[in-house]
């Protein structure tokens, strides 16, 4: 019996159709499994610390409204994980959705429920961000130096701010919240997904990840986007600072992360941070 047999087993899942390997996870491979009790994603995870603690915090955000994110499936024995030839599984609920891009109303009307499961979540173990920016600074900035002298000048000037900012750990974030990971559903709301790198971290960092996904190239439309943004995130005024300063952060990562993956981003993420820049 091969592992995959062996996780759905220990599930009771009945009879599989259909097996879709998934090539879209960054840090975990996942396959969707079709059985006859409905489809589910089956993952694998890091460690038992990693499965305990996204079964815990997904938890948390289904007991605020179920339809925010999938359900993680318990085995038959009642657990959340199984651990088959050395490698650990969690199973999911699959959930159907539409090809549609989600609205920026309909994902931050999602995440703020989302995040009063956050706000109220209590967890002794804390995973660590898997790309801190001091260990992307430190990794990239002597080619990026090398290959653009003039966006590397540039954030020298802030790199300190930017660190102290990435090293604060104020709530509980979701921690990658792009647009690769909400659902538009059938009903066109939003649903949200993949809770692998959640940690504590800045407490606007999830928003900042938002208003980069929706982020408008025009920049005459940037600052009505903002207000928009602002006032549909509840965003006060005096939160206006830190927040910019946090999409700043989010945006030199993304850059930091393009040296070696994407460098025809750098320079895409390092406009977008001028023009946030100038809001501030």
């Amino acid at each position: 019996m091969d592992s995959l047999s062996s996780v759905l087993l220990a599930y009771n899942l009945g009879h599989v159709t259909k097996t879709i390997p998934m090539t879209n996870g960054k840090s975990s491979m996942a396959w969707r499994i079709e059985t006859i009790s409905g489809p589910v994603l089956v993952k694998t995870v890091p460690s038992t610390a990693q499965a305990l603690f996204e079964f815990a915090l997904t938890q948390a955000i289904q007991d605020v409204d179920s339809r925010l994110t999938p359900a993680i499936l318990l085995t038959q024995a009642q657990q959340p994980f199984i651990s088959v030839n050395r490698k650990i599984y969690q199973v999911q609920r699959f959930w159907e959705h539409h090809p549609s891009a989600p609205t920026l109303a309909a994902a931050l009307n999602c995440y703020l429920k989302i995040r009063k499961g956050l706000d109220q979540f209590e967890y002794d173990w804390q995973p660590q961000d898997p790309q801190p920016l001091q260990q992307l600074w430190q990794k990239q900035h002597p080619k990026l130096q090398q290959t653009q002298p003039a966006i590397y000048a540039h954030l020298v000037s802030q790199i300190e701010s930017l660190l102290l900012l990435d090293q604060a750990q104020e709530a509980w974030v979701h921690g990658d919240l792009g647009r690769w990971n909400l659902l538009t559903m059938t009903n066109r709301q939003v649903g949200v997904i993949d809770f692998g790198q959640a940690r504590r971290g800045p407490r606007f960092l999830d928003f900042a990840a938002l208003y980069h996904g929706f982020m408008p190239r025009q920049r005459v439309a940037l600052s009505v986007y903002t207000e928009r943004f602002c006032c549909l995130a509840g965003i006060s005024e005096g939160d206006r600072l830190i927040f910019l300063a946090t999409v700043r952060l989010w945006l030199v990562k993304g850059l930091l992360v393009a040296v070696d993956k994407a460098p025809d981003a750098i320079k895409v993420f390092d406009q977008a941070c001028h023009q946030v820049e100038q809001l501030a």
